[in-house]
């Protein structure tokens, strides 16, 4: 029985990426995956590396492709990344209609007058710690009046502080506990998905987003809704550490992750 899930898969279909919807189909059957949920980027920001690279009509056609090429062996989602909805979704619903999609993920890349959190730039002047909590304080923001269902990479500034040769080994929950609890209190309440996101496993800071122990203070105060992801942009990076991520899921008490059809989540059991 397959039983890896990656609800974070980035196409050709984004600036950023470079494997084409399709053969990412046939390595996720390889691989043994049973669903694959794929996310472009849709950013609107200016300073954003994607910005302007989103087409609606072609990333249709490609995961229409990707489903023919699946013939059932594994589920594929279609999904979108949305950079900073809380300032830009006004825009983006001009331009997608959210019923269209399996899921909206929402991503926090860029923090209002410091840049883009997961480059090294956004760090180069100002105290760091005031940069992370201004992060969270928008991360806040966003979750609050956003219409999502998942909540990407949350703690995605270590990787601008790692590049910019900083400390990242911290524990935001004991710095502002206030506002990371009331983030994970208004995603539960609010229905919407916290992601646990493989991708800084194969970078330099070497940690998932969020760290473990959001993780746990998430389940504490009730959360249930997770999703796993690899974040996965081109090789060799290809479903990277799927499997630790779920063995920490279910360590962390999780016996079930999520996928989402139509924008309604969907149990799997983690085994």
């Amino acid at each position: 029985m397959n039983l890896l899930y990656d609800m974070h898969v980035h196409t050709s279909d984004s600036p950023d990426a470079d494997i084409p919807a399709w053969r990412l189909v046939q390595k996720g059957i390889e691989n043994n995956l049973a669903a694959i949920g794929f996310v472009a980027h849709l950013d609107l920001n200016p300073e954003d590396y994607c910005y302007g690279g989103f087409n609606a009509e072609v990333y249709d056609e490609s995961i229409a492709r990707a489903r023919k090429e699946s013939n059932g062996r594994i589920s594929v989602m279609k999904g979108l990344e949305v950079g900073e909805p809380h300032i830009y979704e006004e825009q983006v619903k001009n331009i997608v209609d959210y019923s269209n999609y399996d899921f909206v993920t929402g991503a926090l890349h860029s923090v209002e007058r410091i840049g883009m959190v997961l480059g090294k730039e956004a760090f180069a002047d100002g105290d760091p710690m005031e940069i992370v909590e201004e992060y969270y304080t928008e991360t806040l923001r966003m979750v609050e009046v956003s219409d999502i269902d998942i909540l990407a990479h949350m703690g995605l500034f270590r990787r601008g502080l790692a590049l910019a040769g900083l400390t990242y080994d911290f524990n935001e929950l004991e710095l502002w506990p206030d506002i990371v609890e009331k983030i994970l209190r208004v995603i539960i309440e609010r229905n919407i998905a916290l992601e646990l996101n493989t991708s800084g496993l194969r970078r330099k800071e070497e940690a998932t987003y969020p760290i473990p122990g959001i993780l746990e203070r998430f389940r504490d105060l009730g959360g249930t809704l997770v999703t796993v992801g690899s974040d996965t942009h081109r090789e060799p990076h290809v479903f990277f550490r799927l499997y630790q991520g779920m063995k920490l899921l279910l360590k962390t008490g999780f016996r079930e992750v999520h996928t989402f059809h139509n924008r309604v989540p969907q149990a799997l059991e983690l085994a």
